[in-house]
């Protein structure tokens, strides 16, 4: 009874000598929700990588690497459900992100003490959101909620129905034509973890963007009521990330722990099973690519010098799990480089590229569309782009002897590398594919998905999809959709896919 006694007594103390709400607030946390705390929020969410072997997913996929510790299913070509633990692009759960960017809008707008500019800023982020949250969830599944997606607290719709995909690009293009209207008359905003707020590099992303868009739409004449040709002919000529600097990435530090990169050993414990595959290797010593050097590691059986081509050599990804996990153990091919693993600061992970944006460019130019200058004037500036990009980030240590400049990427395109615009289009894949090697999650994925190049290795008897002589084209809906949305779900699996949610499914996009 005495202790508690003197304990009441001494909460009444504190309550006397001060308000409670006082006591109670940390001081290193936020007491009030403001824009830039939404925005911050979700910017991190879409830069966000897996520290674990998922951030091999996609190459996984792509065949440029394997792992060694547990079969993965996408090592196979077997796709699962979106927001199971086989990580995607763009998983289901990014649209409560969506709800706090209205939030971060509205709040904005009530709040007197922010400028105009800066209000433009946080509405433009708003649409350039819903365009690229939009854009990733359709490109995995084909329809999805968009129109009704965000109405449940305003409209009270909480079963949002299925646009179809041709209608969620069109909306996707049009919030993209928003955000950049609008960052051209914004002001420097806070919380941006990327561009620190300054509006016209936001505003050169998203234009940047808007080409990735309509490129992966360029079979289409129109989207709705817009004209896919002219739209991407005018966003060319507007303006435009000039470097890689201008890249939208996350960069990452050695002085903090939660700031280093993802596979970095300290992170997690995967680093000694990534194996890279023959298709991947042979591709780069075909091309005389010295990244072959700042991608991998020499195989530890083979005697060549680190410096000799002769020195890397990667598995089958089509042979059996077993025989993957015995050859590597045995040490006949090569590992990733140690970089990825035991360099804290690591590389920037980039989510769209001044590299890719110039091989955009090359491909509508070989189309006969009107880019600022020619397909092999653009193809070089994407191969330039993307080669400085991973020499400036591999410290000498991990070069193995060799080296990248501007005398060797000269030679590299009067070489096997020369642009030849018979076959332009398969070079575009093939270089785009190279250097997006851990970069640009999924979209090496989505545009062997389109044009079949580059062209990658399968196996029958091997291969997990149900259609054993091709990848799987499409992730199926999440299990939570049948329940909590059911009769908009069964319209859009039967209205797409003759009402059968598989991973072959045929979407709009690729017809």
């Amino acid at each position: 009874m005495k202790r508690i006694i003197l304990s009441l007594l001494v909460i009444l103390t504190f309550v006397s000598c001060g308000n409670m709400d006082d006591i109670n607030t940390n001081p290193d946390a936020p007491s009030t929700v403001t824009p830039a705390f939404l925005a911050t929020d979700a910017i991190l969410a879409i830069t966000k990588s897996e520290s674990s072997k998922w951030l091999f997913g996609d190459e996984y996929i792509v065949k440029t690497t394997m792992m060694t510790e547990h079969m993965e299913w996408y090592m196979y070509n077997k796709f699962e459900r979106l927001d199971s633990y086989y990580m995607s692009f763009m998983p289901y759960s990014y649209y409560s992100y969506l709800i706090s960017m209205k939030k971060m809008v509205k709040l904005a707008n009530e709040d007197e003490s922010i400028s105009e500019g800066v209000k433009n800023a946080y509405t433009a982020l708003n649409d350039f959101m819903q365009a690229y949250i939009f854009y990733g969830l359709t490109m995995e599944v084909g329809d999805i909620p968009c129109s009704e997606a965000l109405q449940g607290e305003d409209e009270g719709i909480l079963s949002p129905k299925y646009d179809t995909q041709e209608e969620v690009f069109n909306t996707v293009l049009k919030k993209l034509r928003n955000a950049s209207e609008l960052f051209g008359k914004a002001s420097t905003f806070s919380g941006d973890p990327i561009y620190s707020g300054d509006p016209m590099k936001w505003q050169k992303m998203v234009n940047t963007f808007t080409l990735r868009v309509l490129n992966m739409v360029s079979k289409k004449e129109k989207v709705g009521d817009i004209n896919v040709q002219s739209m991407f002919e005018e966003f060319a000529n507007k303006t435009l990330m000039t470097s890689e600097a201008d890249s939208f990435m996350r960069t990452y530090s050695s002085s903090k722990s939660a700031q280093w990169y993802p596979f970095y050993y300290l992170n997690q414990n995967y680093w000694s099973y990534p194996v890279m595959t023959s298709f991947f290797i042979n591709m780069m010593k075909g091309l005389n690519d010295r990244r072959i050097f700042y991608y991998c590691e020499p195989a530890t059986a083979l005697t060549a010098a680190e410096n000799s081509y002769d020195a890397y050599s990667g598995v089958d990804c089509t042979m059996t799990f077993g025989n993957i996990q015995q050859e590597y153990t045995g040490g006949l091919h090569s590992s990733i480089n140690k970089r990825y693993f035991r360099y804290a600061q690591g590389e920037p992970i980039k989510f769209v590229a001044y590299s890719e944006l110039q091989f955009i460019l090359a491909e509508a130019a070989l189309r006969g569309w009107k880019t600022p200058l020619t397909a092999k004037e653009h193809y070089e500036n994407g191969v330039k782009a993307a080669m400085m990009f991973t020499a400036d980030n591999t410290p000498e240590d991990y070069r193995h002897g060799v080296v990248i400049d501007d005398s060797y990427i000269n030679e590299y395109l009067s070489g096997p590398a020369a642009f030849d615009a018979t076959k332009g289009l398969e070079q575009i894949m093939i270089q785009k594919l190279i250097g997006s090697y851990i970069q640009l999650r999924y979209n090496a994925y989505f545009d062997y998905r389109r044009t079949g190049y580059p062209k990658l290795p399968i196996n029958p008897e091997t291969n997990m999809n149900e259609v054993t002589t091709q990848l799987p084209l499409r992730w199926m809906y999440p299990e939570d959709e049948y329940s909590q949305n059911k009769n908009n779900i069964q319209s859009a699996i039967q209205n797409q896919y003759g009402g059968e949610d598989t991973p072959n499914g045929v979407m709009w996009l690729l017809k």
